[in-house]
């Protein structure tokens, strides 16, 4: 998000701009699979984006950590980026990369043991 809105992370997340953006993303009516699947089929049929022979998919399971436990999918748990177990959030991505490019395919937020019912 903070990426997004043209900010860094941790420091700027509670910048403006972040702020106004995380709302209008998570308060919007749109269907997000629906959303995600036009996106890749747009970078799947452009050929400077287009999957080859010469590129990978990578799964990335990274967290990040985060107080409180209010958020859905926040919990006590492994955050691979930071080393440790501590309160976070993780989502697993799967991305396609190559020479050229870099773009997620798939996102999903891994709910802790704790979280589960």
């Amino acid at each position: 998000m903070t990426g997004l809105a043209g900010t860094e992370p941790v420091k700027g997340a509670q910048h403006a701009a972040v702020q106004r953006l995380q709302y209008f993303l998570s308060q919007s009516t749109w269907d997000a699979d629906e959303v995600n699947r036009r996106r890749l089929e747009l970078l799947v049929g452009d050929p400077p984006t287009a999957p080859h022979a010469r590129g990978v998919i990578a799964i990335d399971d990274s967290g990040d950590r985060k107080d409180g436990t209010a958020t859905a999918h926040v919990g006590r748990q492994w955050l691979g980026r930071y080393g440790k177990t501590d309160n976070g959030i993780v989502t697993v991505t799967t991305v396609w990369a190559d020479e050229r490019v870099y773009y997620p395919l798939h996102a999903e937020a891994y709910t802790p043991a704790c979280r589960q019912s």
